[in-house]
């Protein structure tokens, strides 16, 4: 049976997937799904659908059709891949204004929500936070999933857990207050 404490995390996660997937967007980023995928183009420019399909955790054909769908509304544009089976996807000016919106969105919503802690409560939410995902995060296809909406500023300075998991690194410390 399931505890409190793990009730009340699924809860959590629950809140937190509802608000950033009622974010108002246009057309194109109306589900998770091409949400995800418009910011891995952000963060893995000049990658492959291949590539970007294994951030997202997708089929080939679902990511080509959610590729399409962002080239289709302007989000993202395909350029020469590596060779000349491969296209090189990256944000246009309008898809870098978009991701950087929803960034912002992500980012007041988490503020808001562990605003309400007291900083010796957050020190303790970021330690454990930091466990959960270094003992969590299985090879480097998930560590790109676990990550694909992230701002990954904060977290690489400080030791992103996910990925010193990922590349056998020791559990990183909490951050310096």
């Amino acid at each position: 049976m399931t505890q409190r404490t793990e009730n009340l995390l699924g809860v959590l996660a629950l809140l937190v997937t509802d608000e950033m997937n009622a974010q108002p967007t246009v057309d194109a980023l109306a589900g998770p799904t091409a949400r995800a995928m418009l910011n891995a183009v952000g963060q893995y420019p000049d990658s492959s659908i291949e590539v970007l399909r294994e951030a997202v955790d997708l089929s080939h054909p679902a990511a080509v059709r959610a590729v399409a769908g962002l080239v289709e509304a302007g989000l993202v544009e395909k350029k020469s891949g590596a060779d000349k089976r491969a296209v090189a996807l990256a944000l246009t000016t309008a898809g870098k204004r978009e991701a950087r919106r929803l960034q912002m969105a992500r980012d007041r919503m988490l503020q808001r929500i562990v605003g309400r802690l007291e900083d010796s409560e957050r020190e303790v939410l970021e330690s454990l936070l930091i466990k959960i995902l270094w003992n969590e995060t299985r090879d480097p296809a998930h560590a790109m999933q676990l990550c694909r909406l992230c701002d990954d500023g904060p977290c690489l300075k400080a030791g992103c857990p996910v990925e010193c998991r990922e590349q056998g690194l020791p559990m990183p410390a909490r951050s310096s207050p």
